[in-house]
């Protein structure tokens, strides 16, 4: 009986081994790769601007909540998010053989996470996850890359602008649909289109500034004529065009979040800048002449006279250093020609596109420049006042930058000394001769008592150029809030610590908010301000609406305003952001460069009033 049992015993086992041995050989080839264990996808949602993630699990597959990350990437790996104070939903408890007390997640995790700003450019969602395989083994650490796209399809942009033409392009306020229009067009048509904005571009106060230094170039050189205006004028938007190519060259290769021109603002290349308009101011009283090395200066001179910054290299410069420094504004066009250069991440794409931006921006002024030459004075005493007029005007440029990094009330007496000295200089303080102009000696001397009304304004805490004897009634605190004057709808505030009690705040009360994105050096912002802003009616209906409106001031070149532009997506100033009553940004309601009150009320009744009450 015992033996007969052996038997069985062993017979058994020696059924059974193989048995379980293809049985095992067999689970192993069934054992899925961790890429078909943990399926994972990514869905962008910019109506309710959030990203919604699904992870499906194999079954006997569990994933662990601890490994769970999260980045927005742009094609280019700049970061854009890193969701650091997101936190994954609660799982199931379970002890870990590794981890110890680990919470998991099986079959299938679906979440979402919300983002501060709509990314205007292609990105990639990166997902951090790890799982195990229940009693047989645990997949490595995985990271699931997903292309996500927030900004609206073309033809969903086209339809609702009402018209997705050439011109209905460029009259919209919608910085998505220059970029939108663009990229169904082949290069020609893009090349036409950024010429052609560049012409828009070049009457807005962005360029106003260039046309004085312009000038001042042109009466610098002796003999002006409407040929030697041509090439001078040609030379300095070359020289503009420099830096806009460069530009276009290194947003297609990094992306927009590089915003050149607002890291120009630094200080230091302001007071470099400043101390340039100086030295060509000096020069054009005739303190000494700027002049080139012979050689270069002989072969110049076979086109125009090198004297006094009257040099096409000068020129040159001077256009270089205007595009960065002097111009620092964005307007929808080109905020739309930045996101679409940095979205086709084309190096040869973005050169020709802001050069051929940059040349239609220039037409203008190479037309003025013609005409200037041709119409200015002659050699002679008028060419001296003529000249020095200029270097006045330069010095005017230099205050007007160093406004930048400088206190206003300092400006304004900077302003009225030169106003003062340039009249006292014109005679104000002399007897009339005989035969001399009376009005020359009037306009001296009103320049004299205007420019000393200024300087004890100044001292008194004045600002305003055009209100001297009027101090702002505007206090701060250390909390970096301003208090808004009495009667003033707006609250300032300086910093992204500051910023977010202001939305926390809002949130809690259940207010919408208007961020009004801003800086000193932004000429753009002052005129939207003032303008639009600031008018009866427009406060009328953002009041209407119950807005809480915030000012945030972003004027100083640091880490703490760089993330701020960061994390709202800023790629140019003057910006406004729409955020609904739950602290979400409204769709389609961003605002780049200015607006007119007409139309900023026609915006917040149809784009952002709608999405509030909904």
């Amino acid at each position: 009986m015992t033996l007969f049992r052996h038997l069985a015993l062993l017979l058994t086992l020696t059924v059974s081994v193989p048995t379980v041995a293809y049985t095992f050989s067999s689970s192993q080839d069934d054992i899925p790769p961790a890429s078909e264990a943990m399926v994972v996808s990514a869905f962008a949602e910019p109506d309710e601007q959030k990203i919604r993630v699904l992870i499906a699990l194999w079954p006997e597959v569990y994933l662990y909540q601890h490994s769970l990350g999260l980045r927005l990437l742009d094609t280019n790996g700049n970061l854009l998010n890193d969701f650091s104070d997101w936190q994954p939903p609660a799982g199931k408890p379970k002890v870990d053989e590794i981890f110890g007390n680990v919470e998991v997640y099986y079959d299938e995790l679906e979440f979402t996470v919300h983002l501060d700003s709509i990314p205007l450019v292609a990105t990639i969602l990166e997902v951090d996850h790890q799982g195990c395989l229940e009693d047989i083994l645990c997949y490595t650490p995985q990271t699931a890359r997903i292309p996500l796209t927030f900004v609206p399809e073309v033809s969903a942009s086209i339809s609702a602008s009402g018209s997705g033409g050439f011109v209905a392009t460029l009259r919209s306020d919608n910085v998505n649909a220059f970029s939108d229009w663009m990229s169904s067009q082949g290069l020609a048509r893009v090349l036409l289109l950024f010429f052609v904005g560049g012409l828009l571009l070049a009457f807005t106060p962005c360029v106003f500034p260039m046309i004085p230094i312009l000038s001042g170039i042109i009466a610098g050189a002796g003999n002006p004529s409407a040929s030697k205006g041509f090439f001078l004028s040609s030379a300095y938007v070359l020289g503009v065009a420099i830096p806009y190519t460069v530009a276009g060259l290194l947003v297609a290769l990094f992306g927009a979040s590089m915003n050149l021109q607002y890291m120009l603002q630094q200080p230091s290349a302001i007071i470099i800048s400043t101390a340039v308009f100086v030295i060509l101011a000096l020069a054009m009283f005739g303190l000494y002449e700027l002049q080139l090395p012979a050689s270069l200066r002989n072969r110049l001179n076979m086109l125009g006279d090198g004297r006094r910054g009257g040099s096409l290299w000068g020129a040159g410069l001077l256009g270089a250093i205007s595009a960065l420094v002097v111009s620092p504004c964005v307007t929808p066009i080109l905020a739309g020609a930045l996101v679409y250069v940095a979205a086709s991440g084309d190096a040869a794409t973005g050169a020709l596109s802001l050069f051929a931006l940059s040349i239609g921006m220039g037409v203008p002024l190479i037309i003025a420049g013609t005409g200037g030459g041709h119409l200015l004075p002659r050699a002679g005493a008028w060419m001296e006042d003529v000249t020095r007029f200029f270097g006045v005007v330069m010095l005017g440029v230099a205050i007007w930058l160093l406004d930048r990094i400088v206190n206003d009330s300092l400006t304004l007496a900077l302003y009225g000394l030169l106003l003062a000295t340039y009249g006292i200089w014109l005679g104000a303080l002399e007897p009339v001769k005989v035969g001399e102009s009376r009005l020359k000696r009037s306009l001296a001397l009103i320049m004299a008592l205007y420019g000393a009304i200024m300087v004890v304004g100044a001292a008194g805490g004045g600002t305003d150029p055009w209100q001297p004897l009027e101090r702002p009634n505007v206090m701060t605190i250390d909390t970096g809030v301003d208090q808004p004057a009495q009667g003033s709808a707006w609250t300032t505030i300086i910093g992204s610590e500051a910023l977010q009690q202001q939305l926390d705040q809002a949130r809690r009360d259940g207010q919408p908010v208007l961020i009004d994105f801003y800086a000193d050096w932004c000429v753009a912002c002052k005129v939207l301000e003032e303008k639009t802003l600031n008018q009866p009616d427009v406060l009328a209906a953002m009041a209407t609406n119950n807005y809480r409106l915030i000012k945030a001031d972003i004027t100083a070149i640091n880490r703490d305003n760089q993330g701020i532009m960061q994390r709202f997506g800023i790629i140019g100033l003057p910006c406004l952001i729409f955020l609904d009553s739950n602290g979400n940004e409204v769709d389609g309601s961003r605002i780049l460069g200015e607006m007119g009150p007409e139309s900023f009320i026609s915006h917040l009744n149809t784009k952002v009033s709608a999405s509030n009450r909904l």
